[in-house]
């Protein structure tokens, strides 16, 4: 299934991610053909140079690029009216969209970091005082790039809960406000906007994740945007699976 694939490094409630290990990780799915666009969390430059510095160079030669992102997001957004991080104001794109799209199509592999929010002033744009959600930025990047896959990357050994699942299966674990409901319901309107695969995984396990086999393993969480099986077979997500 190589394409694009989108990994977003943190989730909500877990230890920091290694950077080290998901640069491993990410290199690994750059030499089985994947194009590979890591997101660090808005403020997480450290997180950003070290994975970048990790990836190395490709075996086309070309280094990982960083990319300061800057988000669009709408002046009248209602989160704007609350205390910055009260309330996370919803991405309506990302502004370097066509840039990435484009350091992925020379072979390179790309770091996001930054995720300044901006709206419209006059002919450009200005930054606002807003706390934008990694999880919502992560999927805002994968729906500009058209990628197929987006991977949430969790700092802990293995998400509590394993197995393949469809977007209807975790739309249902949403009602029970289980951990990391970010990531969960950026999955779900990922696949609802038409992409096909969203994980969650510690890095380590990423590639495996990833496989030709198809097998989710027992360290990840794949959700589908369909799955073909009988509805009786469908997994329950227990609380605290992340």
């Amino acid at each position: 299934m190589a394409g694009t694939v989108v990994v977003a490094a943190g989730c909500g409630g877990q230890p920091p991610v290694d950077g080290l290990a998901l640069a491993r990780s990410v290199r690994e799915l750059a030499d089985a053909g994947w194009g590979a666009v890591v997101v660090t969390p808005p403020g997480g430059a450290d997180l950003a140079g070290r994975v970048t510095l990790g990836l190395g160079q490709s075996r086309a030669g070309r280094r990982a690029v960083t990319v300061a992102a800057h988000v669009l997001i709408d002046p009248l957004d209602p989160a704007l009216a609350h205390p910055p991080g009260t309330a996370n104001p919803e991405p309506l794109a990302v502004l370097e969209a066509e840039a990435i799209g484009g350091l992925l199509g020379a072979g390179f592999a790309v770091v996001v970091g930054g995720q300044t929010p901006v709206v419209p002033h006059g002919s450009l744009y200005r930054p606002v005082a807003a706390v934008l959600d990694g999880a919502a930025c992560a999927r805002r990047v994968a729906g500009d790039l058209g990628a197929g896959v987006l991977v949430f990357v969790t700092g802990g050994d293995a998400p509590p809960f394993d197995g393949d699942i469809d977007h209807r299966d975790a739309e249902r674990a949403l009602d029970g406000d289980p951990p990391c409901a970010a990531e969960l319901a950026a999955s779900v309107r990922f696949l609802r906007a038409g992409g096909q695969l969203a994980v969650i995984t510690p890095a380590a396990a990423l590639p495996a994740a990833l496989s030709p086999t198809g097998a989710a393993g027992p360290t990840a969480l794949r959700v589908h945007r369909t799955l073909a099986r009988p509805r009786s077979e469908a997994p329950v997500l227990a609380a605290g699976w992340c």
